[in-house]
């Protein structure tokens, strides 16, 4: 669940829409043809931007539309839905800074357009997809609560030999902004450490397992370096490898969001600080390999957007701070700290001394209760004079 802002209402308050995908399952067995002449529709209108390097919808509609229709067999709405899909998938290729190889689409999956393209009856427990009426025969039990909310697009996938409907649906609800508590969050390798300025948590990570099945894929890589790409055995576990390294970090980023939000409300908070690392990408070309592929492996922004989801869903707020100097800069007086052993830091000038982390945590903690001052005489304080009065 999702909420994205709006439009602001009294003081302390604003109106925002409130978003929720519900995944019902159904039983069709006329959906399969048309998924593949979808499929071999979006493929093309892929490979003709690629070619025709655009993403102007007007264009497409002017070229492909009648293609679409003709030749794929794609209803009206759907052909439209089809290029409208394809060219989302090529704008995050295109914004994808490290672009690597096209787009391949292996699974599949329809995007539809409420009314038009499909509707459901939530009485009956059916939907219409394209005309043809089917049978949902899974779904959460809570329906009842999402009867004021307003249908909008689902996607229609494939997952083995079961199709699925993904419902978005939204509303517009009132959300309290008033502060009333904060805290921090710091994303390392090793650990998430959170906090306050009076308490602060540590969970750890689990990289290490990650990094564990990303080393047996290289490592039979190297083994079979002359025949490993041949030998369809040997490519498929390199393969399955791979896959259990990224879904580790998958599943650690889901957790960790709900933790973190279990722990915001144990200690009274309605707003999460976190780091903007939004171009920490384009500063680790430098780094050593090895550093630089547990780097990759980690995926911060995508722990970041777990935190952000959970928290949203649960009716908290998330505002990012600027990262730089948070884990050497003293939170007490602003000097720059120096090393005392593993990790440990210590500032000159006021004696302060703790652990790298706990400091992140302190800071970001500072600038987050600045960012969220109301009076103006805090906003001109040091975003490290850990000793001003908090705004709340």
């Amino acid at each position: 669940m999702l909420r994205a802002p709006e439009r602001a209402t009294r003081e302390g308050s604003s109106i925002e829409e409130e978003i929720v995908t519900i995944k019902m399952k159904i039983c069709s067995s006329a959906l399969e043809p048309l998924a593949e002449r979808y499929l071999a529709g979006k493929r093309f209108v892929l490979q003709w931007l690629y070619e025709h390097k655009t993403t102007s919808l007007k264009e497409v509609h002017k070229a492909l539309y009648e293609v679409l229709r003709e030749k794929f067999g794609l209803k009206s709405k759907l052909a439209q839905d089809c290029y409208r899909d394809a060219i989302a998938v090529y704008k995050s290729w295109l914004e994808n800074p490290k672009k690597g190889r096209f787009p391949v689409l292996r699974n599949v999956s329809l995007w539809l357009t409420p009314k038009l393209s499909y509707t459901v009856d939530f009485n009956t427990m059916t939907a219409k997809i394209l005309g043809e009426e089917v049978k949902i025969v899974g779904y959460p039990h809570n329906l009842s609560q999402y009867k004021d909310f307003k249908v909008k697009e689902a996607r229609l996938v494939k997952r083995g030999d079961n199709w699925y409907l993904n419902v978005t649906m939204k509303k517009k609800v009132q959300v309290e902004k008033q502060v009333k508590g904060l805290i921090a969050v710091d994303i390392n390798m090793d650990f998430i450490t959170l906090g306050n300025d009076k308490q602060v948590i540590e969970i750890p990570t689990r990289l290490h397992d990650a990094v564990h099945f990303k080393k047996l894929a290289e490592n039979l890589q190297k083994r079979y370096q002359k025949r490993w790409r041949e030998n369809k055995r040997i490519l498929n576990r390199i393969r399955s490898f791979h896959i259990k390294a990224r879904n580790v970090i998958q599943d650690f980023a889901r957790k960790v969001g709900k933790w973190v939000v279990d722990e915001a409300k144990r200690l009274n908070a309605n707003y999460i600080v976190l780091e903007d690392l939004n171009k920490m990408i384009s500063h680790v070309k430098g780094l050593k390999k090895d550093y630089r592929d547990r780097l990759y492996l980690m995926q911060y922004r995508r722990v970041q957007y777990w935190i952000e989801w959970q928290a949203k869903k649960h009716g908290l707020n998330v505002i990012y701070v600027k990262p730089a100097y948070s884990s050497t800069t003293c939170p007490k007086c602003g000097n720059k700290l120096k090393g005392n052993g593993y990790r440990m830091l210590k500032c000159e000038k006021c004696g302060f001394e703790d652990h790298r982390d706990y400091v992140a945590v302190c800071n970001l903690y500072g600038r987050g209760s600045l960012s969220l001052a109301t009076a103006s005489q805090m906003r001109d304080v040091n975003p490290n004079q850990w000793e001003e009065p908090s705004p709340f």
